[in-house]
């Protein structure tokens, strides 16, 4: 079996050198590299099939010192400039990139025009590298005008990298919200939602620009979708909503908001609620709701998140492997024979999946 190379920018990362792991482990043929500008530091693991290199994503040309057969590349640290981006776009090697919120998300979508994409360009910048959107996707699969709404619950115990809290500077910002051909304007933490997450803790949750409510309702069934968040202290949450409604959090500063957000602990659970709603082929209300629970943390199902959109361009025989575009995490979902596939996967790694149909 032939060889393959992948390279991980920011692999020495929190969510780097968990995506490493989980592909060093799926792919016994898979050479890894792992990017950065300190290729001295100890690996976060030994292995012969992994190594280091300096990537750095503000030179004009981060992949100067890359091998010219890489098979992949995930990014798992800002790229300020889309430097890296478009390196890899220009050389045609296959990305997978989870660092973008929904702004420079979007500026990326644009600068890519501009380039003859002839490899994927999988986006998976939404929440924890899209895993909610693509089981959203999968569970509203034959539902007519679906609506999808995702409710996170943030641990504040967990651990995260300082990239983790970019969505801060984003808290006074309108943002689009779509509802099938209409859009409406909101704002970020208003329009409360109650939901009871899988560990049973109830909380208000709160609107949050992600990429998600962007990039679900660009399939077909989804009419709608939506992203809330909740902290899992309650007094957290409440504090958030005052510090934005009132507009001191506009004049806070970069440290301060970061010293609020930024945290990170020594480890929690992450749990995800994921309400469906759409009519069946037979015009039969249906309402379906997807639990996910990683209890090895939010840093991990990201990992996982990324790690599935580049299994999916490792693996053999798989036409969106080789297809040039862009793609977003749920598109994963498209090819309905690999469902349980996906679900595995995330089940291989510890994350628990629960599916309701309800009522």
């Amino acid at each position: 079996m032939a060889e393959k190379k992948g390279l991980i920018v920011g692999g020495y990362g929190t969510v780097g050198s968990q995506i490493a792991r989980i592909l060093h482990e799926q792919n016994h043929d898979l050479q890894l590299l792992l990017g950065g500008r300190n290729p001295g530091k100890p690996l976060p693991f030994a292995s012969p099939r992994v190594h280091s290199l300096f990537v750095d994503n503000t030179a004009a040309d981060p992949l100067i010192d890359a091998p010219k057969d890489l098979s992949l590349i995930i990014n798992a640290v800002n790229d300020p400039d889309d430097r890296l981006l478009l390196a890899s776009a220009r050389r045609q090697i296959p990305l997978v990139d989870v660092t973008r919120w929904t702004e420079r998300f979007s500026v990326a979508i644009d600068r890519l025009r501009s380039v003859d994409l002839r490899a994927p360009i999988v986006l998976a910048s939404g929440w924890m590298g899209g895993t909610p959107a693509l089981f959203g996707k999968m569970y509203a699969d034959g539902l007519q005008e679906a609506s999808v709404n995702i409710y996170a619950l943030y641990s504040l115990q967990d651990k995260a990298g300082p990239d983790s809290t970019a969505y801060m500077n984003r808290m006074t910002i309108p943002f689009h919200v779509f509802e099938g051909s209409q859009t409406r304007t909101v704002l970020p933490m208003t329009e409360p939602r109650p939901v009871t997450f899988p560990n049973g803790f109830r909380a208000k949750c709160y609107r949050l620009d992600t990429p998600d409510h962007v990039t679900l309702v660009q399939n077909s069934s989804v009419h709608s979708a939506n992203f809330r968040i909740a902290f899992d202290q309650t007094w957290s949450t409440s504090a958030l909503v005052f510090l934005v409604r009132s507009g001191v959090w506009k004049l806070l500063g970069q440290k301060a908001r970061q010293s609020i957000l930024y945290n990170p602990g020594t480890g929690a659970a992450h749990h995800v609620t994921v309400q469906i709603e759409g009519r069946d082929q037979h015009g039969v209300l249906t309402r379906r709701q997807v639990e996910i629970t990683d209890p090895q943390g939010q840093t991990h199902l990201t990992a996982t998140g990324a790690a599935i959109q580049a299994q999916r361009i490792l693996m053999e025989g798989n036409n969106l492997a080789t297809a040039g575009g862009i793609f977003f995490p749920e598109q994963l979902a498209d090819l309905r024979e690999d469902q349980t596939w996906i679900t595995r996967f995330f089940e291989a790694e510890g994350v628990q999946i629960r599916v309701r149909n309800q009522v």
